[in-house]
């Protein structure tokens, strides 16, 4: 049987050529005397073999060829799988990069950490400690799990010199067996995995992690490392962040204060000349407005209009009296070594019936290790008690006033908080600022708050404020204990 095609006449069919029974075929025509027909017969046969022949051959050179493309093709595919891993991995820690790096708040860059590591390793418990010196003391900066067991754990592993040595001889993550795990958590063995923080080769923390015990791939330790490295990034950043942010606050706060400074120097060397020269013919006007009351006794009419006038000359004379305290210096008077707790003290005692009278109540809250301070202390009573009244006035329906006083460093800082109505924004600005009020109405002459910024800047301190509409103010006051005595 020779060799058949297939319907399509694409592939052969491979089938075995039954050659002995063509030879016997052959045999017989040649028996039968046919021997033309016999030899061309063998010749076509023998054509026809070499044929097959060569078509087997081509048929398994093409298979061997499909072979080798199979082989490549697989070939390919694994080197496929093996480029795209790589490239996972790394489209994985650009999406963690920045998970961390989009925060400038610390505490959402380690949210953010303890959350990506989780999907690296499986973890019970985390933590990120913060340690600025290798042999100092951990502090919790945020953790997760079974907070009290990480935290004994991580000081044991402390005291027995585990985080100095990974801290200062590994510099790398070092994963360590939990040989209390045994004795205290029912016999299932858990690891740390101990990470530094360190950012251009200073340490700034470790980070944590308790786990049941497993073997870890060289890949996983890694990527939490990178992760670490990312993280101690951002805190310094964030931290560099809120230095700036804070230094900013601190410039525009001193320009302000320069500001009020300039304002106030030049208004108090106006207020000294104007106030004597508008306080003579002042005392002229209320001494015949005087007179005049007794000329014109029985005249109702006229009387009321010279208490008008009366009230209204009073009122400028006290304006006049504060512009002179406004101007006058501080080195005109002497200073002094004075306790400022009893000069707290002494404030409240003055006011006190006003403060009951509103009910209002007054608690003071005093250092005990304030030293005796060096200062005008009639000036400084004179500023409290103004702090005290604006309280008052802020606090029409009752209300709390705390006082304190407290040292930090060199400094001493008084603060008068109340539960008051509080000071719009728009006017934080300005209330420092001669001649603004918002109680004009009530007889306010905006100098109060002035004349005593002035004062606190003349014994080289601050007087600043903090307030929210509906939420209260606070005044507050930074003395240094040893201020230079102004020269005349």
């Amino acid at each position: 049987m020779l060799p058949a095609k297939t319907e399509s006449g694409d592939a052969v069919v491979e089938e075995a050529l039954p050659l002995a029974r063509i030879r016997e075929l052959l045999q017989q025509l040649k028996d039968d005397k046919e021997a033309e027909v016999g030899w061309e017969l063998g010749l076509q046969v023998d054509v026809l073999a070499e044929t097959y022949k060569e078509s087997s051959a081509r048929l398994r050179g093409l298979e061997e060829e499909n072979r080798q493309l199979q082989e490549r093709l697989a070939r390919g595919q694994e080197e496929n799988v093996a480029l795209r891993e790589p490239l996972d991995e790394l489209l994985n820690l650009n999406e963690m990069f920045e998970a961390i790096s989009s925060s400038f708040k610390i505490e959402d860059i380690l949210i953010a950490l303890m959350d990506l590591s989780r999907r690296i390793i499986d973890y019970e418990s985390c933590g990120v400690f913060s340690c600025e010196e290798e042999d100092g003391e951990l502090e919790p900066m945020a953790l997760r799990g079974r907070e009290d067991l990480l935290r004994e754990r991580v000081e044991n592993q402390r005291q027995e010199g585990v985080i100095h040595w990974v801290l200062r001889e590994q510099r790398r993550p070092v994963v360590i067996d939990d040989m209390e795990t045994v004795d205290r958590d029912g016999g299932e063995e858990r690891n740390f995995v101990i990470i530094p923080l360190s950012v251009r080769g200073k340490q700034i923390g470790i980070y944590v992690l308790h786990c049941r015990k497993q073997d870890f791939t060289a890949g996983e330790i890694d990527m939490l490392g990178v992760l670490a490295n990312q993280t101690a990034v951002a805190i310094e950043n964030a931290r560099l962040y809120t230095d700036i942010a804070h230094a900013h606050e601190q410039r525009q706060e001193s320009q302000r204060q320069l500001l009020i400074s300039a304002k106030q120097a030049a208004i108090g060397e106006l207020a000294g000349g104007v106030a004597h020269e508008v306080n003579n013919p002042l005392q002229i006007i209320l001494s015949r407005v005087q007179l005049m009351y007794v000329q014109q006794r029985g005249n109702e009419k006229v009387m009321d209009g010279l208490q008008l006038i009366e009230s209204n000359v009073k009122r400028i004379s006290r304006i006049i009296r504060a512009l002179l305290g406004f101007a006058r210096n501080s080195s005109d008077v002497e200073w002094g070594a004075f306790n400022v707790v009893l000069a707290l003290q002494q404030a409240c005692a003055l006011v006190k019936h006003q403060l009951d009278s509103r009910l209002i109540e007054v608690s003071l809250d005093c250092g005990e290790d304030i030293p005796e301070m060096v200062g005008n202390i009639g000036e400084l009573e004179q500023v409290f008690i103004n702090l005290i009244i604006n309280a008052q006035n802020a606090m029409p329906k009752g209300g709390r006033l705390d006082i304190s006083a407290h040292r930090h460093g060199e400094t001493a800082e008084l603060r008068f908080t109340d539960t008051g109505v509080g000071i719009a924004a728009e006017y934080l600005d300005r209330i420092f600022e001669p001649f603004f009020t918002t109680r004009a109405d009530e007889g306010g002459t905006g100098l109060g708050l002035a004349v005593s910024y002035r004062i606190i800047e003349l014994h080289q301190g601050t007087l600043t404020v903090e307030s929210m509409p509906g939420e209260g103010t606070s005044f507050i006051i930074r003395l240094p204990l040893r201020p230079q005595q102004p020269q005349n």
